[in-house]
């Protein structure tokens, strides 16, 4: 179904739309006058780049400006000719995503006169309110930053140093509202929305970040940031390079908790690069290949010996940069990774035998371009796929498949190889349990001390899992210029996206064995007692059949930028459509519900229409002297709730379903029984989407030619929070009674269950609701600073902030570095975690406090030197415990629990610094050699955060998560 749909949206664009790019690209505008000042018309304006094949030529206005749009990012140098007058070069950087202004000045003589100046890149922009941020290839190389995208984020100005490997940092929003791209393509995690996938930063030539004031272009719905890059192009020369880095465990400090460090392992790094041209001035290519190795000989626990972990990844990259004619830039990429992780699962007390391996594939596909149809106009189009299909397989299978067949013989005497077995200890005072259990810890119990012991892990790896994802995504969009006096830059666009998931789970052999060993009460409907409990999956049973999630977006956006004299007006909107599906049911408009049952079938579960998903972008920019600013905008954002399908899906109670079959003491089966994995969910009538208010104020100024900053203060208010709930909770959880008066969240949801259920209850008491009076405020005042000259670079950052609320989606469940999505979290589920329980405060990634700054040097013995320093705040916490809601649930759970209010306490500031050294060689030609170590951490701040926060948990009050400790990485490279 997926691939039709985008099979035929794609035809339809194709023949709708000439070929063009979605904003990866940057443009360079500016206006041209003589001496005196007049404006000089009829000017022609060259822009030539070692990335542009073809130079790109256009003629000044009656107003003597000019636009160069859709230029791809790199170094410029602009030509300015007009007959009688200079003739004028100028060095321009174009960024991706960014407007550059490089005005001329054109005096009276011979046209062999050159003047060259170099137009210097500058946190001012004197046309958009935007707070942008860019990075290009050459700062990162002299940066001391790592090997993956996620390295790159600590870069960006005002947004908080994290070490999480799973979830974003909160700028603003939660780590769940950021949107990642790499060349152009959204690689966030197809429903749920974390940077789980991991392309490498190697190729990346530059790096855009917005974090506020967005403007009605490139579809941003971000509510937090959005971070953009473009890759490496190939150029009229050939060029390459060949690198090898390095980083073993003798390289890593020790941890000050004396456990063991992710970075103990020895880890290798291996990339090769290739670029050039195939027809000169018309066609490039750029190719590379990137090899890291991860192995660590793991330690022995306490069965003995553990085989090696060992993690492989192969990456490939290709790119076509294409000029037809000189109007004409097209780009087309792909990526494809695949990696491999070997007996990467132990535990201290596991068997070396429970251990699996995990596989993944990653593609990224692009096909871009720009057609400049006249000085006045230009189109875009983009495709991207993105494809992250994961795998885990046990690293010994069982040989044969469950069942839950009466009668059914489970092989006790092999109890090792019939799958994940939780080996219980012997209890005080129970001798009947004690006397079953006791052979089977003699023979597979750990040896302490000359004992045999239960309390283990045994047998093999419970589970395969086969779990696909996928984004298909087209845009393209039509910009025009107008005017006299009054100057209008007029974009619209179109954008369509559909994010989707396969997943199919089964059991290996018995999947997860526990031992109750005649101790528990009989399952349902039998009087017989279970020794052995197997918990398999419902998609083990009978034919597999994957579950399938779709979440479909659509959007269009208008934009028009009002320049007149010194001021630039913002004028815009976005708006959208998106559409929910699950798998399960069948749309049916007669019914009570609206659905009837149907497993395996797709059905739209909910959809959010374009009246409620109305996104206003409004600022206005004053350049009060020509250079300096003075901006404010408003802009409005409604995230994607692109997790829902998955977290709602009808066949998550079928499908998805786990069966608990029960064996007696020789091993017998005797009864089965269908346990709750994740439920159905219907949804709450005539929900508003959630929705995120920004209001944003600031000044920029050039201090000198080379010297720039901006101070603004921004304000984010976010409001209509969805979760999944309890339909009665206002009404049974203590809730205030303006809340409790509101009554269920759907008043008949038993009558709609049933009339699914055919008469007996279907799917789930949680629904999908709007929680009341949920709401997060941020607010940040941040200065930026930016130094950049011939042989040095260096930007600062100090940010103060507030971010406060009730809803804290980084604070969901007990390990929050997770893919916990919206629908899955423990947030509304039950007493003592309904948003009236204490959870108003200061939320997790508040950071009062936060300082950045990085450079490099270049110094004169042909090397370069770069810092990267940051110190922020520390991490709020609160207390958690069931205590204050024991007398609403006998649930001993203190999972967020709030025993005070959100964020009471705070775990103590991180500072940290990092180091690059990078020593250039002449070799021969063109060829060169560099030597570069990198210094992480170098005061080893083994800062603790990530505090224990549940009273009655082992730890309390500790931390559970420590920054790095110091550590080096050296690399050889030979660049040509």
């Amino acid at each position: 179904m997926r691939f039709v749909r985008v099979l035929s949206v794609v035809a339809a664009v194709l023949l709708a739309a000439a070929p063009a790019f979605a904003q990866q690209t940057g443009s360079i505008t500016g206006k041209v006058v003589d001496n005196s000042g007049g404006v000089l018309p009829g000017v022609t304006v060259t822009a030539t780049s070692s990335v542009l094949p073809t130079p790109r030529v256009t003629t000044t206005g009656p107003n003597g400006d000019y636009r160069l749009p859709a230029l791809a990012p790199g170094n410029y140098t602009l030509t300015f000719e007009l007959q009688g007058m200079q003739t004028v070069t100028r060095q321009a950087v174009v960024q991706l995503g960014v407007e550059n202004s490089v005005d001329a000045t054109l005096g009276i003589g011979g046209v062999t006169e050159t003047v060259e100046v170099t137009a210097a890149v500058s946190l001012v922009d004197r046309t958009a309110a935007t707070i942008k941020s860019a990075v290009s290839n050459e700062q990162i190389m002299a940066l001391p930053v790592g090997q993956e995208y996620r390295d790159l984020i600590k870069l960006i100005p005002g947004v908080q140093y994290t070490e999480d490997a799973i979830r974003g940092p909160s700028a603003g929003g939660s780590g769940q509202d950021n949107v990642y791209q790499f060349d152009g393509a959204n690689v966030t995690l197809p429903l749920f929305g974390t940077l789980a996938s991991e392309p490498a930063s190697h190729d990346i030539a530059q790096v855009t970040t917005i974090k506020g004031a967005a403007r009605a272009f490139n579809f941003d719905r971000s509510g937090g940031f959005t971070i953009d890059s473009v890759s490496k192009s190939g150029t009229n020369r050939f060029s390459g390079e060949l690198s090898y880095q390095l980083m073993d465990s003798s390289m890593v400090g020790e941890l000050d908790t004396g456990s063991a460090s992710r970075f103990e392992q020895d880890r290798t790094w291996f990339t090769a690069n290739l670029g050039g041209p195939i027809i000169p001035e018309k066609l490039f290519f750029y190719g590379s290949y990137y090899r890291p190795e991860s192995s660590r000989a793991n330690q022995a626990n306490a069965y003995g010996d553990l085989p090696n972990f060992q993690r492989t990844r192969n990456e490939g990259f290709g790119k076509l940069t294409f000029t037809p004619v000189s109007s004409v830039l097209l780009n087309a990429s792909y990526r494809d990774t695949k990696r491999v992780d070997e007996n990467s699962t132990f535990g201290t007390f596991t068997m070396p035998t429970t251990g699996a391996s995990d596989e993944s594939r990653q593609k990224i596909w692009t096909a871009e371009g720009s057609w400049i149809v006249n000085s006045r106009s230009h189109v875009t189009f983009m495709y991207s796929h993105f494809g992250w299909e994961t795998s885990s397989v046990p690293d010994i299978v069982a040989p044969f498949q469950p069942t839950r067949a009466p009668g059914t013989q489970l092989d006790i005497n092999n109890l090792d190889r019939m799958g994940l077995v939780s080996l219980p200890g012997t209890v005080a005072g129970d001798a009947d349990f004690n006397a079953f259990i006791q052979p089977l810890i003699d023979r597979y119990g750990y040896v302490e001390n000359g004992q045999r012991l239960g309390g283990s892990t045994i047998g093999i790896a419970s589970q395969f899992n086969d779990q696909d994802f996928f984004r298909d995504s087209v845009q393209f969009a039509y910009n025009i210029n107008f005017g006299g006096a009054v100057q209008h830059d007029l974009h619209v666009g179109y954008q369509w996206y559909t994010d989707s998931e396969d997943l199919l789970r089964g059991s290996n052999g018995w999947g997860s064995i526990s031992i109750p060993g005649g101790r528990t009460a009989p399952p349902a409907g039998s009087t017989q007692r279970a020794f052995y409990t197997a918990r398999i999956q419902q998609q083990s049973l009978g034919a597999a059949a994957n579950i399938n999630s779709e979440y479909e977006s659509q959007s269009f956006e208008i934009n028009d930028t009002i320049r007149w004299n010194n001021w630039t007006f913002n004028a815009g909107v976005l708006v959208s459509n998106d559409k929910l599906y699950g798998q399960g049911l069948r749309n049916d408009d007669s019914t009570l519900s609206g659905f009837t049952l149907a497993p395996g079938v797709q059905y739209l579960m909910y959809e959010i229409p374009f009246s409620k998903m109305i996104q206003p972008r409004l600022g206005a920019t004053w350049a009060y002297n020509g250079s300096d600013t003075i901006y404010a905008s408003f802009a409005r954002y409604n995230p994607a709730a692109s997790s829902l399908p998955r977290a709602a899906s009808w066949d998550r109670n079928n499908l998805g379903l786990f069966v608990d079959v029960h064996f007696d003491q020789n091993g017998v089966l005797f009864a089965s029984e269908e346990v709750g994995s994740s439920s159905g969910k219907l949804f709450q009538d005539d929900l508003d989407p959630r929705t995120i208010n920004e209001v944003l104020v600031g000044t920029s100024k050039q201090l000198t030619p080379e010297w720039s900053a901006r101070l603004y203060g921004r304000y984010r208010h976010g409001y209509n929070f969805w979760e999944d709930t309890n339909n009665n909770a206002r009404l049974i959880f203590d809730a205030p009674p303006e809340i409790e008066a509101k009554g269920l969240y759907i008043p008949n949801l038993d009558d709609q269950r049933r009339q699914i259920g055919n008469g007996s209850l279907s799917g789930s008491s949680y629904v999908i609701a709007e929680l009341d009076n949920a709401y997060t405020d941020y607010t940040e005042v941040t200065l930026e600073s930016e130094w950049r000259g011939r042989r040095a670079f260096v930007r600062g950052s100090y940010t103060w902030s507030r971010y406060y609320g009730t809803l804290d989606q980084d604070n969901s469940t007990v390990g929050n570095d997770a893919n916990i999505f919206i629908g899955s979290s423990n947030i509304g589920d039950g007493a003592g975690r309904q948003l009236w329980d204490m959870k108003e405060g200061r939320l997790r990634g508040d950071r009062p406090h936060m300082l950045k700054i990085y450079g490099y040097h270049e110094v004169p013995w042909n090397a370069t030197a770069g810092i990267y320093f940051v110190a922020q705040s520390g991490q709020p916490w609160e207390r958690w415990s069931f205590e204050p809601y024991s007398h609403l649930t006998s649930n001993t759970s203190d999972t967020i629990r709030y025993a005070e209010p959100a964020g009471s306490n705070r775990s103590d500031m991180h500072y940290q610094l990092d180091l690059n050294y990078t020593q250039n060689i002449p070799v021969s030609g063109r060829a060169t050699l560099q030597f570069v170590a990198d210094l992480f951490n170098v005061f080893d701040n083994q800062t603790g955060y990530d505090i224990e926060p549940r009273v009655h948990s082992a730890g309390f009050g500790e931390p559970r998560s420590f920054y790095d400790p110091r550590r080096i990485q050296i690399a050889a490279r030979i660049r040509f």
